[in-house]
């Protein structure tokens, strides 16, 4: 399933400003999902999706010529998310927080919270 249909299905999870980025920064999740199936291919049950943010942006500071990338933190959540619902046979290694962002961004959108992602 294309990563978009999957974002779709499960739109209450994801903050508008995230969907809006990922199209022009494809290459920063697919090196999330390259350096998180590195750590679950290690064994690790649990890792910080923060953590691999931080890998990233190392990586890139030295190897990029033209500077680091630029990641908002608020973004590792919904990577964590996207990665586990692109690939579910390696799910479970990031422990979720409701994403307020998205709650807020989903009450925008159809008046309600999805209970899944509900601060009540």
């Amino acid at each position: 399933m294309k990563l978009y249909d999957l974002i779709r299905q499960n739109r209450d999870q994801f903050s508008d400003d995230f969907v809006e980025w990922l199209p022009e920064n494809m290459h920063i999740f697919q090196a999330f999902a390259i350096e998180a199936t590195k750590i679950h291919s290690r064994g690790f049950k649990h890792y910080s999706a923060r953590t691999i943010i931080h890998v990233l942006r190392h990586h890139s500071a030295i190897s990029e010529l033209n500077g680091e990338w630029k990641i908002n933190n608020n973004y590792s959540p919904y990577l964590a998310r996207l990665f586990d619902l692109a690939y579910p046979h390696m799910a479970g290694m990031f422990e979720y927080r409701t994403t307020f962002k998205a709650e807020q961004d989903s009450i925008k959108r159809y008046g309600f919270a999805n209970e899944q992602n509900s601060i009540y």
